[in-house]
């Protein structure tokens, strides 16, 4: 029988289930910022004289900063995080005939485990481009939560030696997915052209382009004997975007002597680089940093001054132990589901974290009472990074690399632990409100 939840990782699970993509994410956190009175900024507009009180952008509909304004600001405390996750991206045209099937032409988007995406009821959503009544062109959002295509397996029976050799797919030739039968299908608009036209209402011809991408439709859940598992699609890394999001809503008032500037970053494209106009080695983060300064009267020297006292956490999912691989793990440090946030430490600066801010997340999570883990990457190899060496880099920022554990991470589903988000969140919220010097 499932133990009864805490209700921050019931949010979690309902945060999830509406964000099948990057642009969902941030459509749902804005609505909860907005919910909250933040208010929507316009980089386009002027900030000049900027008055105190809580605030939200977005760029590109898949990146979001969200933050509240003091009276007299000093510094910052920045929890980073990202809301891309690996799936599998349609191609621009992406409907084809092929032996009869209709199919669709994908991109595998980020390290995806590709045998992960095979035999899954698989829904679509995106963001659409259409022109509205009035001529103009707009991004509308479409989340179609039905099983509408999927990748069969190739039957054992054809491939005798999978089980000793091991699967291997090419990513061009084994992995579109199959949306129909050939047959009975009409000629004219590409098929997924009218799909998406009949879900927003629209004529075909008003759909002018496509950002679309599979998400697997089974919907994120508790598991386990007692109810300590999540199995879920995209924790990595909407886990720690929901943290750093419902961290800033339980601030409430800032107190009038506050001197520290609260503020997330959900970063898109996270897991192909962060080479984007958005991304986290864009210049997004340190503008929105100089113009709320610059926006209280501050020159130049004062932002310098204030980067200097900052200091940020960039949270993204860490890797726990696998009881079947854990000789593919350091043997002393393993971090295990529902033992409490994760520091991760890497010399050759795939992660952020030192001496000095690790030792504050450690104080951080005692203040709270809440367990924290250690994880190394083995030596011999590769580590994986985040988003965290990248804005330490762009900004000078004194930053930690932190997450909970999780497993099958890069999956098309993955599994954590129903414990940890609660904990992570008290200690995300105390940091943003963390005002002694380092």
């Amino acid at each position: 029988m499932l133990t009864p939840t805490d209700p921050i990782t019931v949010d979690l699970l309902e945060f999830i289930r509406r964000s099948p993509t990057p642009y969902h994410a941030v459509d749902s956190a804005a609505q909860r910022l907005r919910a909250a009175g933040f208010a929507l900024l316009d980089e386009e507009s002027s900030w000049q004289q900027l008055r105190p009180g809580r605030y939200y952008l977005q760029r590109a509909d898949g990146t979001l900063v969200a933050f509240i304004l003091p009276e007299r600001p000093r510094a910052f405390r920045i929890i980073g995080a990202h809301t891309d996750s690996p799936n599998l991206r349609l191609k621009p045209r992406p409907a084809y005939r092929k032996e009869g099937y209709i199919q669709l032409g994908v991109e595998v988007y980020g390290g995806a485990l590709l045998n992960s995406w095979l035999d899954r009821d698989l829904g679509l959503a995106g963001r659409v481009v259409v022109r509205d009544d009035r001529g103009r062109l707009v991004c509308q959002l479409v989340h179609i939560d039905r099983p509408l295509c999927r990748l069969p397996q190739l039957a054992i029976h054809l491939d005798r030696e999978v089980n000793e050799r091991g699967l291997i797919l090419n990513k061009q030739e084994h992995m579109a997915p199959v949306l129909a039968l050939e047959a009975g299908m009409a000629d004219g608009p590409d098929p997924v052209v009218r799909l998406c036209a009949a879900e927003l209402g629209l004529r075909p011809e008003q759909v002018l382009g496509l950002d679309l991408m599979l998400h697997d439709i089974s919907p994120p859940t508790i598991g386990g004997l007692g109810g300590e598992f999540l199995f879920a699609p995209r924790l990595d890394n909407l886990a720690m975007c929901h943290a750093a999001l419902t961290a800033l809503l339980q601030l409430g008032e800032l107190p009038p002597e506050a001197a520290v500037v609260p503020l997330i970053v959900l970063f898109d494209h996270e897991e192909v680089g962060s080479g984007s106009a958005h991304g986290a080695a864009s210049p997004l983060l340190p503008a929105v940093l100089e113009r709320i300064l610059l926006s209280q009267g501050y020159g130049r020297d004062a932002y310098h001054q204030a980067v200097a006292a900052s200091l940020c956490i960039s949270a993204d999912m860490a890797h726990a132990v696998h009881p079947n691989h854990a000789d593919r793990h350091e043997p002393r440090h393993k971090p295990v589901l529902n033992g409490g946030p994760v520091i991760k430490i890497n010399s050759q600066q795939r992660y952020a974290t030192c001496a000095r801010t690790a030792a504050l997340f450690a104080e951080l999570c005692q203040q709270e009472e809440v367990p924290v883990q250690h994880y190394v990457h083995r030596t011999d190899l590769p580590c994986g990074s985040t988003i965290g060496p990248i804005t330490a880099a762009r900004l000078g920022i004194r930053t930690v690399d932190v997450g909970n554990p999780m497993l099958s991470m890069h999956s098309a589903r993955e599994m954590a632990g129903s414990r940890d988000p609660a904990p992570m969140t008290r200690v995300l919220s105390r940091f943003l409100r963390w005002s002694e010097p380092l």
